[in-house]
C-alpha cells in the first residue's frame, strides 16, 4: 500500500515549479493529493478576479498533466481575524475529509503552518524553494513568523540551495537541488519561427526587478549585429530596453515550448543582479539552458558558480567579453548535456525518497 502525501503548493500547471516536478518524480511510489495556493500576501483590489475564480473552481480537479487530485482550496489567504482563521481550517478540513489521512504533509509556502493542527499523526515537510524574506510579492511580515513556525514544526527540511540551508541553519536541514527533464530539452526541435535570423543571446523567465537590465541595455548596444531575445511576462523590464531595434520581446511561452527555443539560442543569459534573492536561488532555466545544449554566460551567484558547464562572470565588461568568446567558440552541446546528467527530476525524487525514510526512521 502506497504512503500517502498532501502538497500545499502553488496552483498547480500555472508554472512548472520544483515541487510539481517532484510531486510527478515520486508519483509512483507516493499517493499525493496537491492543494492549490493558500497565499502568501493578504490580497487585494488587484486579486478579487482571481479569488473569485477560485472560490467558483469544483473542490476537487485534475490539473493540467497532474496524475493525481488537486484541490482547490476555498480559503482567504493569510487571514488574521481567529474566527476567519477557524473558519478556514474548518473549510478545508471538510475538502480533504474523505482523502486522508496522510503520511506527510509537504509545505511549499509557510502559509501552510497554520493548517498542521489538521493533521495531527502526519511527518511535517518543509520544502524551501526560496528566500521568503527577500522574494517579491510577499508579505514579509507575515511570512517570516509563519516560517519559523514550520521549521520548529517540520520533521524534514529540504532547501534547493546551500544559501538557503545555511539562511535556515535547522539540523534537519538537507539541500535538494533543482533537476531538469533531460529528455525533454535535449530531444532536438526546429527553429521557432518567430526567433529573429542571425545570433541569438537569449533569455527566458519573467522579466522581474531581479534582472540586470543595465546590463541587458549595455549587451544590445556593444552587440548591434546579435538579437538580444527576451521570453517570458513583463514585471520590470524598462521600454527603453524593449524598443531597442535589436531587443525581440516574444512575450509568454509555455514551458513545454521552452525547449524549442533555448536549443537555438547561441549563448543563453542569466543576468542578475547582486541581490538576496539571487544569492539564494537555483533557477530551473540554468540546467534547462544546460540541457538545451547551450552555452550559458552568468552574472556570479552561488548556484552558477556550483554548476559544471555555467561561465560565471564578475563585472559588467567581463560578461561583454564571455558572451563574444562563447559567440565565436561556442561550448560542446554534447559536453553541456553532459553537465546535468544525475540531476534529472527522477534523480531528485529518488534523493527525496531516501531523505523521506530518514525523516520517518
Amino acid at each position: 500500500m502506497k504512503l500517502k502525501m498532501l502538497i500545499f503548493g502553488e496552483d498547480w500547471g500555472r508554472h512548472p515549479s520544483s515541487s510539481q516536478h517532484l510531486a510527478l518524480a515520486i508519483r509512483d511510489q507516493v499517493e499525493i493529493t496537491w492543494v492549490n495556493s493558500i497565499g502568501l500576501r493578504q490580497p487585494g483590489m488587484s486579486d478579487l478576479g482571481r479569488l473569485l475564480k477560485k472560490g467558483v473552481a469544483t473542490g476537487r480537479q485534475k490539473g493540467e498533466r497532474a496524475p493525481f487530485t488537486v484541490v482547490a482550496p476555498k480559503l482567504w489567504p493569510l487571514a488574521t481575524h481567529p474566527w476567519l482563521q477557524t473558519l478556514n481550517r474548518s473549510l478545508l478540513k471538510a475538502q480533504l475529509s474523505e482523502l486522508g489521512p496522510f503520511d506527510y504533509v509537504w509545505c511549499a509556502l509557510p502559509s501552510a503552518v497554520e493548517y498542521l493542527d489538521l493533521f495531527p499523526g502526519s511527518q511535517v515537510i518543509y520544502y524551501c524553494g526560496d528566500d521568503f524574506d527577500a522574494l517579491s510579492g510577499v508579505d514579509h511580515e507575515k511570512v517570516a513568523p509563519l516560517e519559523r513556525r514550520l521549521l520548529n514544526k517540520a520533521h524534514l527540511v529540504c532547501c534547493a540551495s546551500e544559501a538557503l540551508q545555511q539562511k535556515l541553519g535547522c539540523k534537519t536541514c538537507h539541500v535538494l537541488p533543482h533537476g531538469v527533464d533531460l529528455t525533454h530539452f535535449s530531444h532536438p526541435r526546429p527553429r521557432p519561427l518567430d526567433l529573429p535570423d542571425g545570433p541569438v543571446l537569449g533569455f527566458y523567465g519573467a522579466l522581474a526587478p531581479w534582472l540586470d537590465y543595465p546590463l541587458l541595455a549595455d549587451l544590445a548596444d556593444r552587440m548591434p549585429e546579435c538579437n538580444l531575445v527576451l521570453i517570458g511576462p513583463n514585471l520590470a523590464c524598462p521600454e527603453a530596453l524593449l524598443e531597442k531595434t535589436n531587443v525581440h520581446w516574444l512575450g509568454p511561452r509555455c514551458h513545454d515550448q521552452l525547449a524549442a527555443y533555448a536549443q537555438h539560442f547561441d549563448v543563453a543569459l542569466l543576468p542578475f543582479r547582486d541581490c538576496p534573492q539571487i544569492t539564494a536561488c537555483n533557477p530551473l532555466k540554468m540546467r534547462e539552458y544546460l540541457a538545451a545544449g547551450c552555452s550559458v554566460v552568468s552574472t556570479r551567484f552561488d548556484a552558477a558558480i556550483e554548476q559544471a558547464g555555467v561561465d560565471v562572470t564578475s563585472g559588467r565588461e567581463a560578461f561583454m567579453e564571455q558572451v563574444l568568446k562563447r559567440l565565436n567558440h561556442p561550448a560542446s552541446r554534447l559536453d553541456q548535456r553532459r553537465s546535468v546528467v544525475g540531476q534529472g527530476w527522477k534523480d531528485r525524487g529518488n534523493q527525496l525518497l531516501r531523505l523521506l525514510q530518514f525523516a520517518s526512521a
